[in-house]
């Protein structure tokens, strides 16, 4: 094999056909599928890095995986273009393009951004029951919006975070990793929506609330496993008026996933974009 380069790959996915993103024998997989239909292309199997793992359900718009190929005989376009052909519009490969030999999709990342929607109202709604979590309780927006900043800066999330595997340190000794996270943004809006636009008539009864579509949004450096979700699932419960916004301080203190809520479903939660410098 001659001299190699390195790519970055940016894949949109719907999530709901796949056990997650990393490969897994057995089961179906985004990468896995990737590595399925790139392998004859490329000659054999890549060894993809990822830029951050998604579960099961969990859809993405700007995941970022690299891989090494061949410098000679690969054109960058037909590998996009092969890929699609394939997979598309389950899995798309957006743009594909050379970056450094020194670059990593999870290592060079800056900064990671989910989305995760919500659509309240008294019946759900087929076309968005894929990528958005349907409650059929109202939600007081502004309740949950003013939870959002007690999240902001560096905290431990354990509370918030599915505790991981301790590590071995080349001594034999057990390391218990880190779920200290500085979260640099967090916000609630409220997207338009009457029903008509997804292509489902919403009847609502006089007494009853309109159907909202919300939006949260959360940037920061790294997340943990389900920590988008869980924090979603907890802020939610605020909006029931089951919990107070100014609950989560004493929740975080505590580093302790029970006194917090139940994570969010996975398919309301989208791999919005990652940041490199």
């Amino acid at each position: 094999m001659g001299d190699m380069i390195n790519v970055a790959m940016t894949v949109a996915y719907d999530g709901s056909g796949f056990r997650g993103l990393a490969p897994n024998d057995g089961v179906r997989t985004v990468v896995g599928e990737l590595q399925r239909v790139l392998e004859p292309l490329l000659g054999g199997v890549p060894d993809i890095v990822m830029s951050g793992r998604t579960d099961a359900g969990v859809h993405a718009w700007g995941q970022v995986l690299s891989f090494a190929i061949a410098s000679d005989g690969h054109s960058l376009e037909r590998i996009q273009r092969s890929v699609n052909s394939r997979l598309g519009p389950e899995i798309v490969v957006r743009s594909i393009r050379p970056v450094p030999a020194d670059f990593s999709a999870r290592f060079s990342a800056t900064g990671r951004r989910y989305r995760y929607q919500v659509l309240t109202g008294p019946t759900p709604d087929p076309f968005l029951a894929a990528t958005a979590w349907w409650v059929d309780k109202p939600l007081d927006v502004t309740q949950m919006a003013e939870a959002c900043p007690y999240i902001l800066g560096e905290h431990d999330f354990s509370s918030f975070c599915r505790r991981p595997k301790p590590a071995t340190a080349d001594d034999g000794s057990v390391v218990e990793l880190s779920l200290v996270r500085r979260v640099t943004g967090a916000r609630w809006s409220e997207l338009d929506y009457d029903g008509a636009q997804s292509g489902t008539v919403h009847s609502t009864a006089a007494d009853e609330l309109p159907p909202r579509l919300l939006r949260f949004e959360i940037e920061g450096s790294a997340f943990c496993h389900q920590m988008v979700r869980s924090i979603v699932g907890f802020l939610v419960s605020v909006g029931i008026g089951k919990r107070s916004a100014d609950e989560l301080p004493t929740v975080l203190a505590a580093r302790d996933r029970s006194v917090a809520e139940n994570p969010a479903p996975p398919h309301g939660l989208t791999l919005w974009a990652v940041d490199y410098d």
